[in-house]
């Protein structure tokens, strides 16, 4: 029997969203939203500079590009379940941004030492290593270290320590190798290899990368996510602000980044719809696997409601005079939004999230907005309409 081939991202969306038992995707919420989106296309927040997020890239250390680049592959790589359960103290870290860049096209303002959980609290833990003389952006070097050297390394201010560090110890042996193997020591040969495509770096990435390679099985189909792996290209494009070797002529062709964050808003939005029994799991805050039935429905209906989305909004800037939208972007704006109104809306308006445990596909956004973890408690759904960004 022919094995039967992978379906990407934007195709497994659609498949899924087709045979969906407990996600739905409703018109009129796509259509909200898209009208959402296109007003913010005008308004100029869906501009690039609007999602670029300086504060956590580690400006003023004297790195070159390519050493940037070497930072960003190892902290998406690391970029995976950050969940405290409730009650119990965050990992935390903190740690004081730099004042001045030494890269003429980016800007580090001064930050005071402030606290950062989830991710951001592992980021601000990097950079912290880098500040105490630890060359995190050489492969070579984190290739070396110890699991007591990550335990030192990604200390907490609290008694909890960094989630799953076995798990990231066993990463970062894994893709510094094959670094060391494939691409010359240096995460520089990938994208050389990739010609400027976000398309041919995601397939390079998840090819080559085990720890990317972000896949489930539906309705008895293989089908692809690859969540990190595009993160890690619109990270990149963003870092080289869309030049070469970052210059990615394609980014349209990815899909939104099938997470936790945005689903939360689709439905909030009223673009996607969870059945009965699918709340009352998640009221229970039942913690799936990755791969469930359920959590493939959530990721997958969101690529496809995104792109649906994305053509009405296009549809509606075309008659009111222009402008244009992807997918990227709308899934920055929609991450973003949930973000933006979470302190606001926790309890006010009951944004819904899943728990997930699994594969390390549980990423965040590295360059976008503040840190909110995944696998926090669930409110159920709120009929108000929502506050307007």
């Amino acid at each position: 029997m022919a094995a039967v081939s992978m379906l990407g991202p934007r195709e497994a969306g659609k498949f899924i969203a087709s045979l969906a038992k407990d996600v739905s995707i409703r018109p009129d919420g796509v259509m909200k939203t898209a009208r959402v989106i296109a007003d913010a296309v005008k308004s100029g927040q869906l501009d690039m500079e609007a999602f670029k997020q300086n504060e956590v890239l580690p400006l003023g250390r004297g790195l070159t590009q390519g050493q940037l680049a070497n930072w960003v592959f190892l902290i998406d790589s690391l970029n995976f379940n950050f969940w405290t359960p409730d009650g119990q103290p965050k990992y935390s870290v903190t740690h004081e941004g730099k004042e001045t860049s030494a890269l003429s096209h980016l800007s580090a303002p001064h930050l005071p030492s402030q606290t950062r959980t989830g991710y951001l609290a592992m980021v601000a833990a990097v950079n912290r290593a880098l500040d105490e003389g630890q060359p995190m952006c050489d492969p070579t070097h984190y290739a070396t270290l110890t699991l007591q050297d990550l335990t030192h390394i990604f200390r907490s201010d609290t008694p909890s320590k960094m989630p799953l560090l076995e798990k990231r110890f066993e990463v970062l042996q894994e893709i510094s190798g094959i670094l060391k193997e494939k691409f010359g020591g240096s995460f520089e040969g990938v994208l050389t290899r990739a010609e400027n495509s976000a398309v041919k770096l995601v397939e390079i990435v998840t090819e080559s990368f085990p720890c990317f390679r972000d896949v489930a099985s539906f309705e008895g189909r293989p089908v692809a996510f690859y969540k990190r792996a595009q993160i890690l290209a619109a990270d990149l494009w963003m870092l080289y602000r869309g030049q070469a070797p970052g210059g990615f002529t394609d980014m349209g062709e990815l899909t939104m980044f099938a997470d936790y964050r945005v689903p939360q808003s689709l439905a909030y939005l009223g673009a996607l719809e969870y059945s009965d029994a699918l709340l009352q799991r998640l009221k229970e805050q039942y913690v799936f696997s990755s791969g469930d039935r359920e959590e493939v429905e959530i990721r997958g209906c969101s690529i496809e409601a995104t792109e649906r989305i994305v053509e009405a909004a296009r549809s509606l800037l075309q008659a009111e005079g222009g402008g244009d939208v992807t997918s990227i972007k709308v899934d920055f704006f929609l991450w973003d939004y949930r973000v933006k109104h979470a302190a606001k809306t926790d309890h006010e308006t009951n944004f819904l999230d899943h728990h997930t445990r699994g594969k390390q596909q549980e990423a965040i956004r590295p360059t976008r907005g503040s840190p909110c973890m995944k696998h926090v408690h669930l409110h159920p759904p709120n009929t108000t309409n929502p506050p307007h960004p």
